[in-house]
């Protein structure tokens, strides 16, 4: 044991729980939504916390640092294995998860900075700092990256996600870390020497860091399986996922564009008979400026007409002043049962570096990695469009991960959510099941049901509790049909308030440092600090 006390040694702890957090993902050996070693999100933790035990805020920084970027270079690994970005995937890839290690190791260096100077608890600093900085990483215009947050590793445990209404993934990430964080308690008590601090303490006292988590996770469980299973849910109708499986080496090939359309009118056709609500196509499934293309709106209506409902399309959207192009949006067209435009969502939260280049005017060499995609502009509001018996709130790929977007849009007043997709880009990597596994914690979020559209896959539906009702496999070209399950009453607390818990996380560190520094000025100030006397 005296050699995890070294700074090596703290480092292989490091390691062990970076592992440990690939594991609870989908990952490259895993690749599942359903993944059995989901479980270990609970334990993953504890070697950090170990690693941190006693250090200082210079070494905290540094074993933050280690586990941030040995952790996210795991989960993000398929960034590397991105053929458009050809030569740059290696580094952008690195770069990335770099800067994202820095969050860790600010987590690292202000836990240890804390434990040095106050009294107070890891118990109490830990969860509270880690979901502060990781609402952090999350956010725009300084981060805007949440992937690989410890709360999405719970996506195939509804009744863990029941707690989500209340304060969002960050809520069930805090939880989580508080649990992890009381096992690295006991496991400390447990081999802690006979003459440390701590042993004139009773022999039963260390028991309760093990015994109150896992009876809160009781509860909880006990708790969510309970309310899933006694909330009535009601169908309010029906759609049809399409998910054509267009290969992105071909996909805006004008070449390809035909044979895109007869892909879809095919899946089109085999839905005839029973008439759904609503039909999706996934995200650019027509890969034209399609209200601006005579020759492909006309495909495109007469496809929808021959469904005679709704169908949402996604495609590309350009706006013209003065007879010159203005503006290209990443849009979904809503399409009455006719073929008759209703409405035009633009894509509002865009993909740094592959919809758009952030400070474009200094980093004009990453022109190339992005190519035509790079110029979008960003969609000004969010839209309700209604479909048969139910009304729907449409998200483009990749705004689905944050849950502020997602919340902000459900105050349309829309029953479902829709989230259309082309994961496409990262191939059969663990990417589009990361992907979806947030996608499935906004649908319990809110309340309300997932209906994804991807054009690889994956493609689903869930309930309001993010159960998942019907699912696609990756590159199957197929159509999914599912009902739309809704619940009655008010909106969930997280709908209503949103991100609230991050900001009392955040003022709670403030208060902690404020705490630090108070108690320095009092040591200070009784003499008990005293400058090392010259020789």
């Amino acid at each position: 044991m005296k050699f995890l006390s070294t700074f090596p040694g703290r480092l292989l702890l490091c390691a062990i729980s970076a592992c440990l957090v690939w594991f609870a993902f989908p990952n490259f050996l895993n690749k599942t939504l359903t993944p059995p070693t989901a479980f270990l999100g609970w334990v993953a933790l504890v070697p950090f916390f170990l690693a941190l035990r006693r250090t200082g805020p210079r070494r905290g920084f540094w074993l933050g640092l280690v586990f941030g970027f040995l952790q996210l270079g795991g989960v993000l690994y398929w960034i590397a294995l991105l053929e458009e970005a050809k030569y740059l995937s290696g580094l952008a890839w690195f770069v990335l998860v770099f800067y994202l290690s820095l969050y860790f190791g600010a987590f690292g260096w202000i836990y240890g900075w804390l434990s040095e100077r106050t009294k107070t608890s890891g118990l109490l600093t830990g969860p509270f700092l880690w979901v502060a900085l990781e609402y952090l990483r999350g956010s725009r215009p300084w981060g805007g990256f949440n992937w690989g947050e410890l709360g999405y590793t719970q996506a195939p445990y509804p009744a863990v996600l029941v707690f989500t209404t209340l304060a969002g993934v960050y809520g069930l990430t805090f939880l989580m870390v508080w649990f992890n964080a009381s096992l690295a308690k006991f496991m400390e008590l447990v081999f802690e020497a006979p003459d440390s601090k701590i042993s004139g303490s009773p022999p039963w006292s260390k028991w309760k860091y093990l015994t109150f988590p896992l009876a809160v996770l009781l509860a909880l469980l006990v708790y969510g399986n309970y309310l899933i299973s006694s909330t009535q849910q009601k169908k309010t109708g029906t759609v049809v996922l399409l998910q054509p499986s267009i290969d992105q080496s071909v996909k805006w090939s004008k070449g390809y564009e035909s044979e895109t359309y007869n892909k879809i009118s095919r899946l089109v056709a085999g839905i005839k008979g029973s008439k759904p609500d609503l039909v999706i196509w996934p995200e650019t499934a027509a890969p034209s400026f399609l209200l601006t293309s005579p020759m492909a709106l006309e495909k495109v209506k007469r496809i929808i007409r021959g469904t005679r409902v709704s169908n949402l399309v996604g495609c590309l959207d350009i706006r013209n002043e003065n007879g010159k192009v203005s503006q290209y949006y990443n849009g979904a067209v809503h399409f009455d049962g006719k073929g008759i435009p209703r409405g035009v969502y633009h894509k509002r939260h865009l993909v740094p570096f592959g919809e758009f280049v952030p400070f474009q005017n200094y980093l004009t060499f990453l022109g190339p990695v992005i190519q035509d995609m790079g110029n979008i502009d960003f969609g000004l509001e969010y839209l309700k469009f209604e479909a048969g018996s139910f009304t729907y709130t449409p998200m483009i790929c990749y705004e689905v991960i944050f849950p502020g977007d997602v919340q902000k849009a459900f105050k349309t007043g829309a029953d479902a959510l829709v989230n259309i997709s082309n994961d496409a880009w990262y191939g059969r990597t663990a990417s589009a099941y990361q992907h979806v596994m947030m996608a499935v914690v906004r649908s319990a979020e809110e309340r309300k049901p997932l209906l994804r559209a991807a054009n690889t896959g994956i493609s689903l539906a869930t309930d309001p509790f993010g159960r998942i009702l019907a699912s696609s496999n990756l590159f199957e070209e197929t159509t999914l049909r599912a009902d739309v399950m809704t619940v009655s009453g008010a909106p969930t607390l997280y709908s209503l308030v949103g991100n609230w818990f991050p900001c009392v996380c955040w003022l709670a560190v403030i208060f902690l440092v404020i705490l630090a520094f108070r108690q320095k000025s009092q040591i200070s100030d009784q003499g008990l600090i005293h400058e090392p006397e010259k020789k």
